[in-house]
């Protein structure tokens, strides 16, 4: 490392002996890699060299973001392959676990500064649950020291602030977190000082917690030749950490610009085949046509609205078709029935309208089909073929 670079001699180094354990241990339980949980590290302690804070919560803290970055993209990767369209910029990893985890590794270290004696002590009380008198009984002192001993080791794991003047003391709220009901009340204070409130659900937090120690497993130290690499990555200076919020908030609008290119390109390509199709079923399949008549179907139901057309083809060989488009499809209750209704005669049918688009040869017996009357009913299933239905459109040939 150069000469002046700011955390190069011994204060990184001793941080690095005292939290780097830590930092290692948290980032190989997330990621379950070794190679990752090194690059983290490298990665933590450089950024603290930078910045000066080489505080071990501060580096669990730097630790549990950059743990949580790389757990982001790593799920981030695997669900956009399957091109998951809910996948925005809100978290899809549990960050609030990571940090739990730190604040589990962080606790652990803490308790194994104690010695032994309060260490024990502590665990058999909150996380074995064993009766105070007992213990007191197998240590040889009374209740009450044993009652101080539990509090000043609880007191020593705290990292809160000691206030003073009119608060509440915070032995006297320590010894209330452990459950010793000789403990002074200060419920009136307490009800009064948000402060000492503060403080006294942190002291319950941290009792909590060491209950639930034996959720956390053993320190995995790195191995011994990373070090070398960290005072490399110091001397390189820290990389600006990439926002995995602002990288997941372009990916889901790259993914969006993608979808919305092929629904498009899609879109265009069907319309480009099925005009193909037409066109070619036009030239090689249709025979010539030639329209001779038409007419504008109308509803008589809702006062002549639009309800589609008629034209009158006439094909090779001289016979007459009806082409018809319109705006209705089969009914579940009934079916629809083309008629054919010439100048002062009965209608003739020409067939059932099983879709918006229908051609039908008009009978040689109804002879030609101009000036006639096209008529659309809705007829019910009864078995009867006369028309008894309802109009629902009418056009007259023209």
């Amino acid at each position: 490392m150069s000469e002046g670079t700011p955390m190069a001699g011994a204060e990184i180094e001793d941080a690095y002996r005292e939290a780097a354990p830590l930092v290692h241990t948290l980032a190989l339980r997330a990621l379950g890699s070794v190679d990752e949980a090194e690059d983290v590290v490298r990665r933590v302690f450089a950024a603290a060299a930078a910045s000066g804070d080489l505080a071990p919560q501060s580096l669990l803290r730097d630790a549990a973001e950059r743990v949580t970055g790389d757990l982001e993209r790593r799920v981030r990767a695997k669900l956009s392959a399957l091109d998951d369209p809910r996948l925005g910029a809100d978290a899809v990893t549990d960050h609030d676990a990571v940090v739990a985890e730190a604040d589990r590794i962080l606790l652990r270290s803490a308790m194994s500064r104690l010695d032994e004696q309060r260490r024990t002590l502590l665990e058999r009380a909150l996380v074995h649950g064993d009766p105070r008198p007992e213990l007191a009984m197998m240590t040889g002192v009374s209740t009450e020291d044993l009652e101080a001993m539990l509090r000043d080791a609880l007191l020593e794991l705290w990292t809160g602030p000691r206030m003073r003047g009119e608060h509440a003391p915070a032995a006297d709220l320590a010894s209330r977190a452990l459950g010793n009901s000789a403990a002074p009340p200060h419920s009136d204070h307490l009800g009064r000082c948000r402060e000492c409130r503060d403080v006294s659900r942190s002291l319950n937090d941290l009792v909590g917690a060491i209950a639930r120690m034996p959720s956390a497993g053993p320190v995995l130290p790195p191995r011994g030749g990373l070090w070398d690499e960290v005072r490399e990555a110091v001397a390189a200076g820290a990389v600006p950490e990439p926002d995995w919020r602002e990288e997941a908030r372009r990916a889901a609008e790259r993914a969006q610009r993608r979808r919305t290119f092929i629904l498009v390109g899609a879109v265009v390509m069907s319309s480009l085949l099925v005009g193909l199709t037409v066109i070619l079923a036009q030239l090689l399949v249709e025979p010539d046509r030639a329209a001779i008549a038409s007419a504008v179907l109308a509803d008589p139901r809702q006062g002549g609205a639009d309800a589609g057309s008629v034209v009158l083809e006439r094909r090779d060989g001289g016979a007459e078709v009806l082409v018809i488009d319109t705006v209705f499809a089969e009914y579940p209750d009934a079916y629809l029935e083309v008629w054919l209704v010439p100048a002062g005669e009965d209608p003739i049918s020409v067939g059932h309208l099983r879709a918006s688009r229908y051609e039908v040869e008009v009978p040689e017996a109804a002879g030609s089909a101009m000036g006639a009357t096209i008529e659309i009913s809705r007829e019910p299933w009864d078995g009867d073929p006369t028309r008894g239905g309802e109009v629902v459109a009418r056009g007259a040939l023209g």
